[in-house]
């Protein structure tokens, strides 16, 4: 997850580790983050302190207070993070993933330790009335005024690839195509830095969806090209260009590399189409009214919004509610619960709240429970798709 951090990130990792050593503890603890986040000065957290009201001395006081210093410990050797502070790092790599975004900045670290319940950061946070709805939904509100989201700091190196932590690329016109060490549950990571790209642990499949920009349901690949193995792409050029060289280069590296040719198609697709047969919904699916003017939503897939395992069975579907999301919100859940692509047919506009109240063993429960109670029909039909079709060379 450290290829993620934003350089204000990192430095919030450097400063905690430096107050864990000033205070003499053997680990890098969440008071320790705490206390990185209020000295690193700059980036959106210092921002939600200040709309929550927070005067930083005020804060690292009352750390100071519950966590009594010891003798200074050392900085030439490791300090290892504890448990707590791990999970910390994993629960901020979780919210970026919520809000999709590619970077791990400060404000997804606050995220995460207030999500850490019973550590002596939550605590201090809590304590004065900071909560992990508000933070998340003035981070959108925020972003949608304009402020861009902390990126991930442009590595100097390839991050996951073998055991060369220090090769570096010359620039030239080549795309570098390494092993990746990157695995399941973590999630691939791009990152475009104006003069570099670097494309971290995607499968063939991935790859090709995101270099052309397509479906992860409408893609065609031949059998036996892509057999689960995730490469990393790394462009480095001697000056700046626009994403679209990087994209178009990706593309070629790819096709050249692998022997094989991509093409975009229409081609007839099995799909799930959704029809709404009763206006207004059901007592499943209540009508929330429109949403304000230069309001947004971030995109997540079911079981991280739920904090659930990201590999986690999504059946048995456990009971659930959600209010005042987009109906095209839901239909990407429906994709996930169904296997495949839904087509809204159902000309649902403005927001929604979506209450699921018993547990469902199947697709077929939740397709005839939509049907019941929230006055939706999900069937299966065949539609022209525009699809990437993968061959061999």
């Amino acid at each position: 997850m450290f290829e993620r951090l934003s350089e204000r990130a990192r430095r919030v990792l450097f400063f905690a580790r430096d107050e864990a050593s000033q205070l003499g503890s053997t680990s890098i603890d969440t008071e320790h983050l705490l206390l990185g986040l209020i000295r690193e000065s700059k980036g959106l957290t210092n921002r939600l302190f200040a709309d929550a009201g927070f005067a930083l001395d005020d804060i690292r006081d009352e750390v100071l207070r519950r966590v009594p210093a010891r003798s200074r410990t050392s900085t030439s050797g490791e300090i290892p993070f504890s448990a707590a502070a791990t999970r910390v790092l994993q629960h901020g790599a979780q919210e970026a993933d919520r809000l999709l975004h590619n970077g791990v900045g400060t404000e997804h670290l606050l995220l995460g330790l207030l999500r850490e319940h019973g550590s002596v950061a939550a605590d201090v946070l809590t304590s004065r009335g900071l909560r992990l709805d508000w933070v998340r939904e003035r981070i959108v509100e925020i972003l949608s005024d304009g402020e861009r989201p902390e990126r991930p700091a442009p590595p100097g190196i390839p991050a996951h690839t073998f055991k060369w932590p220090w090769l570096r690329f010359v620039p030239s016109r080549t795309v570098h195509i390494l092993y990746s060490e990157l695995k399941p549950p973590q999630q691939p990571v791009t990152n475009y830095s104006g003069a570099g790209l670097q494309a971290y642990g995607y499968t063939l499949t991935e790859a090709i969806v995101h270099a052309w920009s397509g479906n992860r349901w409408h893609i065609d690949i031949a059998d036996g090209l892509d057999d689960g193995t995730r490469y990393d792409f790394y462009i480095e050029l001697a000056q700046i260009e626009p994403v679209e060289t990087f994209t178009q280069m990706w593309r070629d590296a790819i096709e050249q590399h692998f022997e094989l040719s991509v093409t975009r198609e229409t081609r007839p697709r099995d799909v799930w189409v959704a029809r709404s047969i009763e206006h207004g919904g059901g007592p499943m699916l209540r009508y929330y009214g429109e949403p304000e003017p230069g309001s947004g939503v971030a995109m997540a897939k079911f079981n991280l919004v739920m904090e659930r395992p990201p590999d986690a069975p999504l059946f048995p579907l456990e009971a659930f509610a959600v209010h005042s999301v987009p109906f095209f919100y839901l239909a990407m859940w429906f994709e996930e619960f169904l296997g495949g692509p839904v087509i809204d047919e159902t000309g649902l506009r403005g927001l929604y709240a979506f209450d699921l109240t018993c547990t469902l063993a199947n697709r077929d429960e939740l397709i005839d429970l939509l049907r019941d109670q929230a006055g939706l029909s999900i069937t299966r039909d065949q539609h022209d798709t525009p699809t990437l079709v993968v061959r061999r060379r």
